[in-house]
């Protein structure tokens, strides 16, 4: 039994099973524009292994159909020209590029995930503490306070330190 031959009419892209059938689904949206940016872009910083040449080449003539086929239906459904819709639908992509950066392909994504969480953390250690509400809570704060203060601290030892130690000085 042999191997089934590739079909030497298909495309680069068509030899990669996984790839293909993501294309077919994403097919007429904008989700496929961004997933083919990832694709394209380095986003691991170097971690990647990349694509072939051809299959980059049937990458990028797919997103730029992808996007035609989109302003055609925004065309027609608007009833506007295509130079419009196209504009629109380019403007919607770069908006949704800008608005998460994780979309964006000139942006690492290991470079993004590290900013935001250290973003998060400066944040949590920013965030005051919740203020005491009601008469017992407020109570119990000004006791707290008071307990900790450094002055009483020093007093309560010192008061112990007498109390304990004075029987050895009579």
């Amino acid at each position: 039994m042999t191997a089934p031959q590739p079909d030497p009419a298909a495309s680069a892209l068509e030899s990669i099973g996984h790839l293909k059938q993501k294309v077919c689904l994403m097919w007429g949206t904008q989700e496929l524009d961004v997933f083919i940016g990832r694709l394209l872009m380095d986003s691991r910083d170097g971690a990647r292994k990349g694509l072939p040449m051809t299959v980059g080449a049937d990458l990028l003539f797919l997103a730029r159909t992808n996007k035609i086929i989109r302003a055609i239906d925004l065309m027609r459904s608007q009833k506007i020209l295509f130079k419009d819709a196209f504009h629109t639908i380019d403007a919607g992509d770069q908006a949704r590029l800008e608005a998460d950066e994780l979309d964006n392909p000139l942006v690492s994504r290991d470079t993004v995930i590290k900013v935001r969480n250290e973003e998060r953390r400066i944040e949590q250690v920013r965030r005051p503490a919740p203020k005491p509400q009601g008469l017992a809570a407020g109570f119990g704060s000004l006791i707290f306070k008071i307990l900790t203060s450094k002055v009483v601290l020093f007093l309560i030892a010192v008061a112990l330190t007498v109390k304990l130690l004075w029987p050895y000085f009579k």
